[in-house]
């Protein structure tokens, strides 16, 4: 039996780290994010998040880049919020050869050789 072919390996390119809406820390994510960068959980908010409803969305600059990038990359990589720690592993991704294909495009950590079968196997190792 073959051993599986590399198919994800984050090259914290930071493509997937562009866009507004959607990426939010729960109330319980903000205090050891906030740590890690030696701040105060109230100056973290202020720096990098909006309270919207029980969530707290990161806020974007003008480009539409993640206010919590840095030179190199996630300044709280280790503490990110879940949906960035899910990348990627979407549904969209899962279901669709197709969609995962055009990810494969844009996103330099997966393996353009890789098959969308190659992809769920990752997918099931990994638990999603």
């Amino acid at each position: 039996m073959s051993s599986p072919v590399p198919t994800f390996d984050c090259k914290r390119c930071n493509t997937c780290c562009q866009g507004k809406g959607g990426i939010a820390f729960k109330p319980d994510q903000v205090g050891p994010a906030a740590a890690f960068l030696a701040m105060e959980p109230k100056v973290f908010i202020e720096r990098f998040l909006k309270k919207e409803g029980e969530l707290f969305q990161v806020l974007c600059d003008q480009e539409g880049k993640c206010r919590l990038l840095g030179p190199q990359g996630c300044l709280a990589h280790p503490f990110k919020p879940d949906i960035c720690r899910r990348w990627p592993f979407f549904e969209a991704l899962l279901s669709d050869p197709g969609a995962f294909e055009e990810a494969k495009l844009a996103c330099p950590g997966l393996n353009p050789k890789a098959t969308h079968e190659d992809f769920l196997a990752l997918a099931r190792r990994e638990g999603y």
